[in-house]
């Protein structure tokens, strides 16, 4: 009798844990009719509005980003991408660079704003600002690409290849799986 109650105890336990583990939706946008949806238009979600570029291409200041931040709420924009570009005098990704960010950041909270990152410093991806480059030369122009290849006869290294395709009649058919 005991060994039955200790198991009831434990499963109310595990009960208690699992319903409390119910994972909670934040900021869920629900829209079931005509009256919700016309009000998402007329003052939309942060979701719902543009989200544009906030380019970092000079010297940041909080100044700075308070100065914008109200610009783009004021022009209807509740949430913003910090995009670093070529010109930017505050190093990116120094400590610095990561204060001014947790600024906007916490800043947009305030002001009821999403701040996303563009996680790139300039072009090609990856790059990271020319700290990749730097700190891993042998990467330089090292990547995934695609190159097409015809072949009149499969090469016997034709299992090393993606993807192979078979053309006939104007039309490709994959035929990698039966190589």
């Amino acid at each position: 009798m005991k060994s039955i109650k200790s198991l009831f105890f434990l499963i109310i336990a595990v009960t208690a844990v699992f319903t409390g583990c119910k994972k909670t939706v934040v900021n869920e946008v629900k829209i079931n009719d005509y009256t919700s949806l016309s009000a998402e238009f007329k003052a939309p979600s942060a979701e719902y509005t543009t989200a544009p570029f906030f380019v970092w291409n000079y010297k940041i200041t909080k100044q700075e980003i308070d100065n914008y931040l109200r610009d783009f709420k004021n022009s209807g924009s509740l949430q913003v991408f910090v995009h670093p570009r070529p010109g930017l005098i505050t190093e990116y990704l120094s400590d610095e660079w990561f204060e001014l960010f947790r600024y906007t950041v916490d800043k947009g909270k305030e002001m009821g704003m999403k701040v996303w990152i563009y996680d790139e410093n300039s072009y090609p991806s990856g790059f990271a600002g020319g700290h990749v480059p730097d700190q891993m030369p042998e990467s330089f122009n090292q990547g995934q690409g695609l190159r097409m290849t015809r072949f009149d006869v499969l090469p016997d290294t034709a299992n090393r290849y993606y993807i192979c395709m078979k053309e006939e009649n104007g039309m490709f058919t994959d035929i990698t799986d039966a190589l």
